[in-house]
C-alpha cells in the first residue's frame, strides 16, 4: 500500500514537472515570437528612416549596438534637416535644430554659419545695423571681418555717393548707421553742418549775385576780396575743388597763374579760388576764410566739397600744407592732395612747417603731399623729414625747371593741376622725376 502511495506521488510529481517544463517552453516561444515581431518591426522602422522608434525598439531588445546605430542616424538626419534649413535661408529655424543637438562638433562652425549667411542676407536687403550686429557679435569667425569689411564698404560708398549728391539727409541716416567707420564720424559731421548752413557765413552773395568777371565756356569767373573764383556750368557730385595760395609774405599779387590756367584751354571740372594773398601773417584766418569761401560757393551751386587739391607757391606752400591739417582737424575736410611750388626759404621757415601733430592729421586725413621743388631739396630738410616719419604720404618732383615761376607755369602747361584735379595723366616726362619718401628714404 505505501509502495502504491509512493509511486503515484511519484506520477504526480512527474505530471507536474512535465506542465512546468511545458508552460516554460510556451513562455519561451511566446517570448521568441514576441522579439521576433519586435525585431521585424525596428528592422522595418529603421529600413522607413524612423530611427527614433527603431532605437526604442532596439533597445527593448537590449540590442546596445543597433540602439547607438539608430541614434546617430537620427543625429544625422535631423542634421541633413537643419543644413537643409541653412540653404534654403530659413536661419532661425536652422539655428534652433543645430542648438538642439547639442555640442557635437562643429555645432560652433555650423551655427556660426547661420549668422554669416543671414547676415549677408540683410546687407542684401539694406537692414545694415542687423547686419553689423551680427558679424560684430562673430568676432573672429572665420569670414565674419572680411564680411563686415565688405558692408561697411559698400554703405560707405552709398553714404558718400548720397553726400556728393548733396541728397544730406539721405546722407545723414548712411553715415549714422557706418559708426565710427573710417572717416564717417567727420563726413556725418560736415553733412549735418552743411544741412543747418554752419561755416557759410561769408561777406556776400557768391555765385548768386556775385560779381562776374568773366563767363567762360566751361564755367563763370567771379571776382571776390579773396581771390578769382571759378565754378563750372556743370557743376555737380563729380565737381571738385581746389585753393591756390600765391607767394610772397600776405601781399595782393597779380592773377597771373590764373590768366594763364584759362588761357591753356580745358580747365577741370572744380571750383577753385585763386587766392590774392597767401595769408602768410596769419594763416589760420586765411585759411578759415578761403573755406567758408568755397563751402558757400559749392552750396549755391548745389556741390558737396570733396577731393581737395591745395596749391602753394613759394610762401604759399607753408599755408597749403597748413591748410590740409587745419581743415581736416577743425571741418573734417580730407585735402586728397597738397601741392606746393618751390617753398620759400627750401623748407626752413621753422615757425610755419608742419608740427608733429599736424603731421598726424595730414597722414589720417590721407593727403597726398607733392612738392616741386629744383635739385637739392629732399630728407635733408627737417620739415619733409618730419612728415615722412609721422607717415604724411609725400613725393618729391624734382623739377628741370628753376623758381618757382618756371615750376608753376611747368605744372599748369603739363597738366599736373589738371591731373590732381581728375583730367588727364601724371605727366611723366623728362621735367619731372618722382621721388616717393618713407621714413628709410635718403633723396
Amino acid at each position: 500500500m505505501k509502495k502504491k502511495v509512493m509511486l503515484g506521488l511519484l506520477a504526480v510529481l512527474v505530471l507536474l514537472g512535465l506542465a512546468f517544463g511545458l508552460r516554460q517552453l510556451m513562455t519561451q516561444r511566446r517570448e521568441a515570437a514576441r522579439r521576433s515581431e519586435l525585431l521585424a518591426s525596428a528592422d522595418a522602422a529603421f529600413a522607413a528612416g524612423h530611427y527614433d522608434a527603431a532605437g526604442a525598439l532596439y533597445k527593448q531588445l537590449e540590442l546596445p549596438e543597433r540602439t547607438a546605430d539608430c541614434e546617430q542616424k537620427s543625429f544625422d538626419t535631423r542634421l541633413a534637416a537643419a543644413d537643409a534649413q541653412l540653404e534654403a535661408g530659413d536661419y532661425a529655424a536652422a539655428r534652433e535644430a543645430f542648438r538642439a543637438r547639442g555640442g557635437f562638433e562643429g555645432a560652433g562652425e555650423r551655427l556660426a554659419a547661420c549668422d554669416l549667411r543671414e547676415a549677408k542676407a540683410l546687407l542684401d536687403r539694406g537692414r545694415h545695423a542687423e547686419s553689423f550686429a551680427l558679424l560684430e557679435a562673430l568676432g573672429d569667425a572665420p569670414g565674419a571681418a572680411e564680411l563686415l569689411e565688405q558692408g561697411h564698404a559698400a554703405l560707405y560708398d552709398e553714404a558718400l555717393a548720397a553726400t556728393y549728391a548733396c541728397k544730406l539727409e539721405e546722407a545723414i541716416s548712411l553715415w549714422k548707421e557706418l559708426g565710427d567707420y573710417r572717416d564717417a564720424p567727420l563726413l556725418l559731421r560736415r553733412c549735418e553742418e552743411r544741412l543747418g548752413g554752419t561755416g557759410m557765413e561769408i561777406d556776400g552773395p557768391v555765385v548768386e549775385g556775385g560779381i562776374r568777371i568773366s563767363e567762360l565756356d566751361a564755367g563763370t569767373l567771379y571776382w571776390h576780396r579773396l581771390g578769382e573764383l571759378y565754378i563750372p556750368k556743370d557743376a555737380g557730385a563729380e565737381t571738385r575743388c581746389m585753393i591756390f595760395f600765391p607767394g610772397g609774405y600776405d601781399q595782393v599779387l597779380p592773377n597771373a597763374y590764373m590768366d594763364e590756367f584759362i588761357r591753356k584751354g580745358e580747365l577741370p571740372n572744380a571750383i577753385m579760388l585763386f587766392c590774392y594773398a597767401n595769408g602768410y601773417y596769419d594763416m589760420p584766418a586765411k585759411i578759415e576764410d578761403c573755406w567758408r569761401l568755397l563751402e558757400r560757393a559749392a552750396a549755391e551751386s548745389g556741390v558737396f566739397l570733396h577731393d581737395l587739391v591745395l596749391c602753394g607757391a613759394s610762401m604759399g606752400a607753408y599755408t597749403a600744407c597748413n591748410a590740409a591739417a587745419q581743415l581736416y582737424e577743425e571741418h573734417g575736410l580730407s585735402a586728397a592732395a597738397v601741392i606746393t611750388f618751390d617753398a620759400g626759404g627750401h623748407w626752413e621757415v621753422a615757425d610755419h612747417v608742419l608740427t608733429p601733430e599736424q603731421c598726424d592729421s595730414a597722414a589720417q586725413a590721407g593727403t597726398a603731399f607733392l612738392l616741386l621743388e629744383g635739385s637739392g631739396v629732399g630728407m635733408n630738410k627737417y620739415a619733409i623729414q618730419l612728415m615722412a616719419a609721422h607717415g604724411v604720404d609725400v613725393t618729391i618732383v624734382e623739377c628741370a625747371a628753376a623758381g618757382h615761376y618756371g615750376i608753376i607755369y611747368d605744372a599748369i602747361e603739363y597738366g599736373l593741376i589738371d591731373w590732381a584735379l581728375g583730367l588727364g595723366e601724371r605727366p611723366e616726362n623728362s621735367n619731372y622725376t618722382y621721388h616717393r619718401l618713407d621714413r628709410s628714404s635718403i633723396y
